[in-house]
């Protein structure tokens, strides 16, 4: 269940709460479903070192493993930062299912 290039797709901005934390005002709440995630950890020059995982998860991780994308959002987590952005450490978050 790869996305085609050149389609549509929906890219939000959220944080993680609790069962029964209210969203304040216009803000959505997106349930995400428990299950299981391959989480791919990168660190260097922003955003190429996030992309260059990207890449990788299509062309090498999914190929030489059992998992295949399950409906899910896929999540990025900025875990650290430069002040200017130009590196970070980040998380990439799939939804995946045992082939």
């Amino acid at each position: 269940m790869l996305t085609a290039e050149g389609t549509e797709l929906t890219y939000l901005h959220g944080v993680a709460v609790t069962d029964g934390t209210r969203a304040p005002g216009a803000l959505d709440v997106v349930e995400v479903p428990a299950g299981t995630w391959a989480v791919i950890r990168t660190e260097g020059d922003y955003p190429r070192a996030l992309q260059t995982a990207w890449a990788a998860t299509a062309t090498k991780w999914f190929p030489s493993n059992p998992w295949r994308l399950r409906p899910g959002p896929s999540i990025v987590s900025i875990l650290d930062r430069s002040d200017d952005f130009s590196t970070a450490t980040c998380e990439l978050w799939l939804p995946v299912a045992h082939a």
